[in-house]
């Protein structure tokens, strides 16, 4: 019988270089942040990715009882609300853009958050070197605010590292992935499953999470992302399946190479969504909220170095967010 892999702060740890470069990142989105409103051209502050909204939802989580490790939620049923995005740092049509969804789940019991998991439409990330992503990430930021001048220099910034990481895009399990996704680019947002991008602790063991919907169609005739979900809440139940995958071995399921697909591991369901209300897009209220998974409570919170970042990142373009929008 197979054992599975216990949690050790040893998988999250990063280098002085590395916190260095966290530091300028954060610095970075705080000031991306701080100019949102004019690079958006709105009248608040928004998010530095994922910053449209199509839509806001309300639902449930029921736990799955049969599950081994249910205990881990305060209740069998819990709130849950759900913000459907898309990944781009500025406004995009809310027609047909580039497919790169976002899906972020809040559990909450009585308002005291669970779990946040931010969720997209694509099981891998390209990156696993810290330092290169926050290169990029830092000059892509820096990009979207800057002058022409600094749009010039970033520019090349993001090319170059760009150019380093390329080999990390053409690992076999990325290039398949790839394929997969081109295939079904055009399909109805509802109809993806969802994933984190990176790890979870789940009690004390490793994770991968995935969200899979319903009997939902691939295709829709509406071409408006938006309408396209709201007219199909309105005819049908939307429900997802939320399933974990077990670390048993990190050469197998790798922590901090986000690049490939996990092998030998079969998806556990831990419980069902379900979707109960819409919530106004434009209601400032739900561009205030907060999606980061490092407030979720200790049995549930992200792993790994790629996801070590997203905690400060997180906390400043909330903050300035928050600061800017009172």
């Amino acid at each position: 019988m197979a054992f599975k892999i216990k949690y050790n702060p040893d998988l999250d740890s990063l280098t002085s270089k590395e916190l260095k470069l966290l530091e300028k990142a954060c610095e970075a989105v705080r000031n991306f942040v701080s100019k949102s409103d004019k690079i958006n051209q709105t009248n608040y502050k928004t998010r530095d990715a994922h910053v449209t909204t199509y839509l806001t939802l309300k639902g449930t989580f029921v736990a799955n009882q049969t599950f081994e490790e249910h205990h881990i939620f305060s209740r069998q049923e819990l709130e849950c609300l759900i913000r459907i995005s898309n990944a781009h740092m500025k406004l995009v049509s809310k027609k047909r853009a580039i497919p790169a969804y976002g899906f972020s789940v809040k559990i909450s019991d009585d308002n005291q958050t669970i779990a946040n998991f931010p969720l997209v439409n694509f099981p891998l990330f390209p990156i696993n070197n810290v330092s290169q992503f926050l290169k990029i990430f830092i000059a892509i930021n820096r990009f979207f605010s800057g002058n022409v001048l600094q749009k010039f220099w970033n520019l090349i910034k993001v090319a170059r590292n760009f150019i380093l990481i390329s080999p990390a895009f053409f690992h076999r399990s990325f290039m398949v992935e790839v394929f997969k996704f081109l295939k079904n680019r055009n399909n109805f947002i509802l109809s993806f499953d969802y994933h984190s991008i990176g790890v979870y602790r789940l009690g004390n063991h490793l994770v991968k999470l995935k969200l899979v919907p319903k009997n939902v169609p691939n295709k829709v005739d509406e071409n408006r992302i938006d309408y396209s979900i709201q007219n199909y809440l309105k005819e049908n139940d939307y429900e997802l399946e939320l399933m974990a995958q077990y670390c048993y071995d990190l050469k197998k399921q790798p922590v901090n190479q986000l690049n490939t697909i996990w092998k030998n591991s079969e998806f556990a369901s831990i419980g069902t969504i379900r979707i109960t209300e819409l919530i106004d897009k434009n209601n400032q209220w739900v561009e205030n909220l907060s999606f980061n998974p490092f407030e979720n409570i200790e049995e549930l919170q992200p792993v790994g170095r790629i996801q070590k970042l997203r905690d400060e990142a997180y906390k400043t373009s909330f903050a300035t967010r928050k600061n800017n929008n009172l």
